[in-house]
Parts: structure tokens; sequence; C-alpha cells
């Protein structure tokens, strides 16, 4: 039978942004994929309805969109990181397990590592969706919005 489960191969990442530094990282499993995605953002919406024929006209619509970068990023190091070299500058290692505040981690290294961390966990079907419409600001001669896809068709 075929193998599904995630591999538990370690890759080896040299750090161009932190000369004579280094990543070993793993691929997140498909829970934690999708562990990851409910973490990612958060939305809450709340509408109340006015009863027109009492006169009431007012009407109250909320909508609250959170994204969670921070939460994702320790989320992502937590779990990806499985070995590294680097240092705070006290010479202990960085414990990628506690909040992020307390790394005090170069932004060049980190967006390194992230990056690194995004590729070896990419969808490998990404390159066949199809782009999403994409409304022009302008419309057409009868009133309706015109749409346009990023896509160049051949």
């Amino acid at each position: 039978m075929p193998r599904a489960t995630v591999s538990q191969d370690r890759d080896r990442y040299d750090l161009k942004s932190c000369p004579g530094g280094f990543v070993e990282l793993r691929t997140l499993s498909f829970h934690e994929m999708n562990m990851r995605q409910d973490i990612a953002a958060r939305m809450y919406q709340e509408q109340k309805v006015s009863n027109v024929k009492r006169g009431a006209t007012d009407e109250v619509i909320r909508g609250y969109f959170e994204i969670m970068n921070v939460a994702v990023t320790e989320f992502e190091f937590r779990n990806c990181i499985t070995d590294h070299n680097l240092e705070d500058e006290n010479g202990a290692p960085i414990d990628f397990t506690r909040p992020m505040q307390s790394w005090r981690l170069d932004p060049k290294i980190g967006a390194e590592i992230a990056r690194y961390i995004d590729d070896l966990n990419k969808d490998e079907d990404e390159s066949d969706l199809a782009p999403l419409p994409i409304a022009l600001s302008s419309s057409s001669s009868d009133g309706e919005s015109e749409f346009q896809t990023s896509m160049n068709v051949t």
C-alpha cells in the first residue's frame, strides 16, 4: 500500500542573512496545516435588523476580521524548526517554543526562515488554481459591472 503520512525527514537550510547560521525544518502534517489555517484569521459579524413597519429604520451591521500573523508565525516556527544554531546576544540558543517577543530575532533572519517554511509547506497544486475575477472600477454601458481575471488567455 502507498504511504500516506508526512515525511519525518528534516531539511537543513544555511541562512544567507546570518552567516554560519542554519535551521533544520520539517513539513507540517495535514492536521497541523489545518490548525495553522484556523489560527490565521477569525471573522466576526453582527447584524441587527430593524422593523421598518414600526418606523424603526436604524440598522447596525458590524464586521470584524482579525489577521493573526504573530500567532501563525509562532506556530510555524515552534512546529517546523527541529534544530538550529541561532543564539541571542548572551550566547543562549533562541527558544522558538516561547512567544515571539522573547526571540528578539533580526527581521531579515526571521523573514528568511519564514520563506523556507512557506516553501516547504506550500500546496503543490496551487499552480492549478484559477484566479478569482477582479471587478473593474468602471461600469459597462448597460450599468452592469465588468469583470476581468488576472489570467492571460491565449
